[in-house]
């Protein structure tokens, strides 16, 4: 299996539950890993011929910049099912992390792994 990996991708996003959290752009950190079905792409060539680690960050990018979330589990249900059906992705796991979020710890978020039977 081969293995695509984007790490430590930054997305600015307004996310929380409380009040002040939905006034200030907060620091979303992804790092995600993912496994396509290889022959979608056989006899293609150029950019048709693999998937492109540009767009898939674009994509997160854009599905995440533009909402309102409330929970970092939301964001990452959303990338999930984003990613797999716009990728054709048949193994994908995403960790979504929002450093800062309990003082006393540096980091807290949420992985999500799974395994998509396409046919």
């Amino acid at each position: 299996m081969n293995i695509l990996f984007i790490e430590q991708l930054i997305v600015m996003a307004y996310i929380g539950i409380y009040d002040w959290e939905k006034k200030y752009l907060q620091k979303l950190i992804f790092d995600l890993q993912l496994s396509y079905n290889t022959a979608v792409f056989l006899g293609k060539t150029g950019t048709t011929s693999y998937v492109d680690y540009t767009r898939v960050s674009q994509t997160i990018l854009d599905l995440v910049s533009k909402k309102y979330f409330y929970l970092i589990e939301d964001v990452a249900n959303l990338t999930v099912n984003t990613l797999v059906k716009k990728f054709c992705i048949c193994w994908i796991r995403v960790k979504v992390s929002k450093p800062g979020a309990i003082r006393s710890a540096s980091n807290v978020g949420i992985c999500i792994e799974r395994k998509v039977n396409i046919s």
